[in-house]
């Protein structure tokens, strides 16, 4: 037994047949740079949320510390330590020690302590003449061995 093949014969193909295959093409690769371009910006836009969650921890964080300070400058205690602290006052039960730094002493002071109370006298100190006025100033507030 022989075998005989016959072969099909293809029909050439239409113009139209390959413009529609032309047209599905770019159809298709419009499509696929369409659907990229939708893949990155889902991509930047959950980095953009992930980015402002920490902002929105981060200001969430700073509005409790702040409603905290807001409810300690109101208090009853806050106002008192001002006014204690600012203008000096005290309760009737307490005393206040108020503590004094020891100066350097100079050659011509006297110093006593009398007490708890620490007196100082100074001696007759004559002003330099040739000094300007302003350098006396600046002796004043300045501490000694600061002169310019």
């Amino acid at each position: 037994m022989s075998v005989v093949i016959k072969t099909r014969k293809s029909k050439p193909k239409t113009w139209s047949t390959t413009v529609m295959w032309l047209v599905f093409s770019l159809a298709a690769i419009f499509f696929l740079v369409i659907y990229g371009q939708q893949l990155l910006l889902e991509q930047d836009l959950k980095d953009r949320i992930s980015v402002q969650r920490t902002e929105n921890t981060a200001v969430d964080d700073a509005n409790t510390r702040l409603k905290s300070s807001l409810l300690y400058y109101q208090s009853d205690k806050y106002i008192e330590q001002r006014a204690r602290e600012d203008l000096n006052l005290r309760r009737p039960d307490e005393e206040v020690l108020i503590p004094i730094k020891q100066a350097s002493v100079a050659p011509n002071t006297e110093v006593k302590d009398v007490g708890s109370d620490l007196i100082s006298t100074i001696g007759e100190v004559k002003p330099d003449q040739g000094a300007p006025n302003w350098l006396a100033w600046l002796g004043l507030f300045s501490p000694p061995g600061a002169t310019p």
